[in-house]
């Protein structure tokens, strides 16, 4: 099952964080900056690739950045989410994207 960038990510990253070097991604993870859907209005296009760019300037989280390229941080959209989706996308789309 995937892990949440707003959940997972971040009990990951508070674990590891004991000089407070993490602390911006983990601002971030919080404020949904990486999360598929959540991601607020103001974030990059590619919360993913932000979070792959981010994890890139510390070596020693090379392997979570391994697992977000690998899939393990894709979240599914909850119900809100499908309903936000919903305002968005053309009803003959509901069907194929699950909605």
């Amino acid at each position: 099952m995937a892990q949440s960038t707003n959940k997972e990510l971040v009990e990951e990253l508070e674990k590891r964080n004991v000089e407070g070097k993490y602390d911006q991604m983990i601002r971030k993870a919080k404020l949904n900056w990486y999360h598929d859907f959540k991601a607020p209005d103001e974030a990059p296009g590619g919360t993913k690739l932000d979070l792959v760019n981010d994890l890139a300037n510390f070596p020693e989280l090379n392997d979570i950045r391994r697992d977000v390229i690998n899939g393990e941080y894709d979240e599914s959209p909850d119900e809100e989410d499908k309903e936000n989706m919903r305002a968005y996308a053309p009803k003959s789309l509901w069907k194929s994207l699950g909605l």
